[in-house]
């Protein structure tokens, strides 16, 4: 998911000089590969070692909810201390995924790294072993625009005393998310099909009308994309608010929000 997060503030007219071209970005978990006792509360952050310019981050974590319980999370102490305006969000989008974001709403405003971007705080429920995996992580620049490549490698936390790792079980269902979230003027739609399914993508209004039909075929297993420029079926530019992007594939059936920003 990785694509990066690409937003501008409400009243800005024109952009900033392009932000410096950042190469592949690696951001990791700190601490590493841990070991918890059951019950015992535990906070994870993600920290970028690079120095660079940064106005956004978005994430979506996988954990294993049988072992793990999500107590929370925010924006890390580089956004927090930065004094600027924040718009962030942190929530659990399936109950094997959690999701955060944070923006910097000034239009000119950003934060310098490296330190921490963003955390988790979590609990031990069960002895086992949990693969903590992001399913997709993006960044945007001082400018607003998507740094391309950005990886977070995974680890591992170990609650109790699990000599033997529990085998975690593949990912099922759709995995349906956009980034980024907030938008402006598009955001791409991701999702993934276990096997060949006919599926119907569409977004909606608040009031639950569909305001556009992006995909409405046959499609096979593995991960796709779709972007959506904020146009209905006639192409005509919608108002800033929010949205829901629906999916129906065979049995598969998941609706998700998002918001268009001006």
């Amino acid at each position: 998911m990785t694509f990066l997060l690409a937003l501008c503030c409400l009243g800005m007219t024109t952009l900033m000089t392009s932000a410096t071209s950042y190469a592949q970005v690696s951001l990791r978990f700190a601490p590493g590969d841990t070991v918890l006792e059951v019950g015992q509360p535990a906070r994870l952050s993600i920290m970028c070692d690079e120095p660079m310019d940064l106005r956004t981050i978005e994430v979506f974590v996988e954990f294993d909810p049988t072992i793990l319980n999500t107590l929370g999370g925010g924006s890390g102490a580089l956004f927090e201390n930065s004094g600027f305006n924040l718009f962030d969000g942190f929530g659990l989008s399936e109950p094997n995924v959690w999701h955060g974001y944070c923006v910097i709403m000034g239009a000119y405003d950003f934060i310098t790294s490296p330190g921490e971007l963003f955390y988790w705080e979590f609990e031990g429920i069960a002895d086992g072993l949990s693969a903590i995996e992001s399913i997709s992580v993006g960044l945007a620049a001082s400018d607003g625009t998507g740094i391309p490549e950005v990886t977070l490698a995974p680890i591992s936390i170990t609650i109790g005393n699990a000599l033997t790792p529990v085998e975690i079980a593949p990912r099922t269902g759709l995995n349906l998310n956009c980034i980024p979230n907030p938008f402006n003027p598009m955001t791409r739609i991701n999702f993934s099909l276990p096997e060949e399914h006919s599926v119907c993508l569409e977004i909606l209004g608040i009031d639950g009308r569909v305001i556009q039909t992006l995909i409405n075929e046959t499609r096979g297993s593995g991960p796709h994309e779709v972007t959506w420029d904020g146009r209905n079926a006639l192409g005509q530019v919608q108002a800033s608010g929010m949205y829901f992007y629906r999916i129906q594939a065979g049995p598969y059936s998941q609706v998700r929000k998002m918001t268009l920003m001006k």
